[in-house]
């Protein structure tokens, strides 16, 4: 029996995406805060709501319910969804991007959440579902002489679409430190402290170093590859001087400069809804040896990357709730161990992610 699926902030601009996918299938309950625009969705998409906050969501969850929460920035709000979700006994996903909330995830929840039987399954979006995914192939097609993977993130357009919550988001992703993983350890960086450069499609990107769920989620699977770096293209040429700025963001935000982009971002709204019927989402991920040469590389294309973040997270969540919760691992984990490669290969490709 389909555990329910609770959709924690279905009025967002992902969150719309993955209601919308979700329309029509029993067991899915709409939570939000927003009751005129929450009302209005329930009715248009003929699925059941129910006003809630973060303070208020332990009202809502029972034990056993799949959460997906798709309220940020995470960083203001995410740990207190997790806390409720360990609490009520719930599963745990969402569709986060910030290394703040991973680093939170496998630092303090995780031992919390195993401790308590549960399973926190973050980054089931766009960032970083795919990543992760083509992480597991080259690695697999390394066959056992991976050193180092490097996995990088690539859009052109439809970013403009983005909700207000989702540039905050992207704020506090660029404003804070990172995560790493090197030589066989985790370690704290600032964003951009290394840049890189990949082929996509036929197309030389600049990148620098972001951080993600894969520094986090390779290891776990394969002990033996000792560095794990995530990039973003995102911006292009002007990747140096983001990484010269998030060099500055410790100071800054000690002197609140980080709140002033952070009002200046919300102040400008959510971006216009027309751009989710344009851009294209690029990943590419390739393995290195221990003397530094590329033995095995995977890529694949997508869509708008927030129509892409919502269809990932809906199929990720639909399918974790046919599951039975006795097989899940507890504390955190990630989308390839919960649901296994080939499932989560033939998920992404029903989302619109192609392998080329």
């Amino acid at each position: 029996m389909r555990r329910r699926i609770v959709l924690f902030g279905p009025t967002g601009r992902t969150g719309r995406v993955i209601a919308g996918e979700l329309a029509g299938r029993s067991g899915v309950l709409l939570a939000g805060r927003d009751r005129v625009a929450l009302e209005a969705m329930g009715q248009q998409l003929d699925l059941p709501v129910r006003l809630a906050n973060t303070a208020d969501l332990g009202g809502v969850l029972l034990p056993g319910d799949v959460l997906l929460s798709c309220v940020g920035p995470y960083d203001e709000v995410g740990r207190g969804v997790v806390a409720t979700a360990i609490r009520c006994a719930a599963t745990y996903l969402d569709v986060s991007g910030e290394p703040a909330l991973l680093r939170h995830l496998h630092h303090a929840a995780g031992p919390a959440a195993a401790a308590a039987g549960v399973t926190l399954v973050p980054s089931v979006g766009y960032e970083y579902l795919p990543g992760q995914l083509l992480a597991e192939q080259v690695v697999r097609r390394a066959g056992g002489a991976a050193d180092r993977v490097e996995v990088a993130y690539l859009a052109e357009g439809g970013l403009d679409a983005a909700s207000a919550s989702g540039r905050r988001s992207l704020v506090r992703a660029l404003t804070r430190p990172t995560t790493g993983f090197h030589r066989g350890r985790h370690r704290q960086e600032p964003v951009g402290a290394r840049r890189g450069r990949f082929v996509a499609d036929g197309r030389r990107w600049s990148t620098i170093s972001l951080g993600g769920a894969e520094v986090w989620s390779v290891p776990a699977r394969h002990p033996d590859v000792r560095s794990v770096d995530v990039h973003t293209g995102w911006f292009g040429g002007l990747g140096p001087l983001v990484g010269v700025a998030t060099r500055a963001a410790g100071p800054a935000r000690r002197i609140g400069v980080d709140r002033v982009l952070d009002a200046a971002v919300a102040s400008l709204g959510d971006g216009d809804p027309a751009g989710l019927s344009v851009g294209t989402s690029r990943f590419v991920a390739r393995a290195r040896d221990r003397d530094g040469l590329v033995i095995a590389r995977a890529e694949a294309v997508g869509g708008n990357p927030i129509v892409l973040a919502g269809r990932l997270a809906a199929g990720v969540a639909t399918a974790v709730a046919d599951l039975d919760l006795r097989t899940l691992p507890v504390g955190v984990t990630d989308p390839v161990t919960v649901l296994g490669r080939r499932p989560l290969g033939e998920l992404a490709e029903w989302a619109g992610l192609i392998q080329r």
